[in-house]
């Protein structure tokens, strides 16, 4: 296992327990492709 590094995530995605992270999970499990993307 080696953790993912500071730089190496979406910096437009919310950290985890942030204001849109519900949001944006839920986006992910209905998503289709082609779908419009996601905004905070």
């Amino acid at each position: 296992y080696q953790p993912v590094a500071a730089d190496d995530y979406a910096h437009w995605a919310p950290a985890e327990g942030e204001p849109g992270t519900t949001e944006l999970m839920a986006w992910y499990a209905q998503a289709q492709v082609g779908d419009s993307t996601f905004a905070v």
